[in-house]
């Protein structure tokens, strides 16, 4: 989920990634290219493993507009 993952508010919809357009935006109205987003995610995931979680990941969590 690292380019679907907001990294403001950390919601993750799929529908937030245009990726024929390289465009993310959430529903927050955050906005940027959807490779920088990811990039973004995976150095917060390795931030998280460096500081000690052995198995760092995103888990998506359905909603109920879902």
């Amino acid at each position: 989920y690292t380019s679907q993952r907001c990294p403001k508010c950390s919601t993750i919809h799929k529908e937030n990634r245009k990726p024929h357009k390289h465009l993310y935006r959430c529903q927050c109205g955050y906005k940027s290219n959807d490779d920088r987003i990811g990039a973004m995610n995976i150095q917060h995931l390795g931030t998280m493993w460096i500081s000690g979680d052995n198995h760092p990941r995103y888990e998506r969590i359905a909603t109920a507009s879902e």
